[in-house]
């Protein structure tokens, strides 16, 4: 078993755990409030900049033209194709980028751009990689999940579903899988241990942020 596919198997149970979430279960269903989805929706909007500047980061710190090739192209999905996806339910919501821009993100959110922060912040390319690995693959690993699941189609929500239960996007993760494989298999196994514990705790405040919408230690106002 590669290095990859253990880091994966390992952190399989974290992510059926996002898909069991009342937000997930709801969107599924189609019976998520539209307050709490637009509060996730104006919160991913506010992770997605941030997200972004740590592959900005990645190319700073990146001294092969391969791998800068790989973090462009990336950071191109998530400004472009997934930043489309957020702003046209954005729009829904009476709402663009440059409202998003002055909001706050929710304590969930702080501590997820944090942690990410930090780790961009050393320049270590296997560290700031198992940081941002998380997102991705566990978006499509839970989104082709509950997509299987009966029913799913006739959710409203349906097609934000799809667009991560997509097969391209799931190519995708299984490429950016491989170029991590590349990075890290031939380091020390305590060096592994450690990369694994990042990309653990990456996975915990994915959870974290599953769970941000139904908080009850804050008003639907705060948003």
């Amino acid at each position: 078993m590669t290095f990859m596919e253990k880091v994966v198997r390992k952190n399989i149970p974290i992510w059926d755990n996002c898909a069991e979430t009342p937000f997930m279960r709801e969107l599924r269903s189609g019976v998520l409030p539209e307050e709490k989805f637009r509060r996730y929706m104006i919160q991913d909007s506010i992770y997605l900049k941030n997200y972004a500047r740590i592959y900005g980061k990645a190319i700073y710190h990146s001294s092969s033209l391969k791998d800068i090739q790989v973090y462009y192209s990336i950071l191109s999905l998530v400004t472009k194709e997934e930043s489309a996806v957020r702003l046209s339910y954005l729009k829904r919501f009476g709402l663009s980028d440059d409202d998003i821009e002055d909001m706050e993100p929710l304590p969930e959110n702080q501590r997820y751009i944090d942690f990410l922060m930090e780790v961009a912040e050393g320049g270590k390319i296997p560290e700031i990689w198992m940081a941002v690995l998380p997102c991705m693959l566990s978006y499509s690993y839970i989104f082709r999940k509950i997509e299987k699941i009966p029913g799913t189609s006739r959710s409203k929500y349906y097609d934000f579903i799809q667009d991560y239960a997509e097969d391209m996007y799931f190519e995708n993760c299984k490429s950016w899988c491989c170029f991590a494989e590349q990075k890290c298999r031939d380091l020390e196994a305590e060096e592994q241990e450690r990369l694994g514990r990042i990309f653990e705790r990456a996975s915990m405040l994915e959870l974290d942020f599953w769970r941000m919408a139904y908080r009850e230690s804050r008003e639907e106002t705060d948003i």
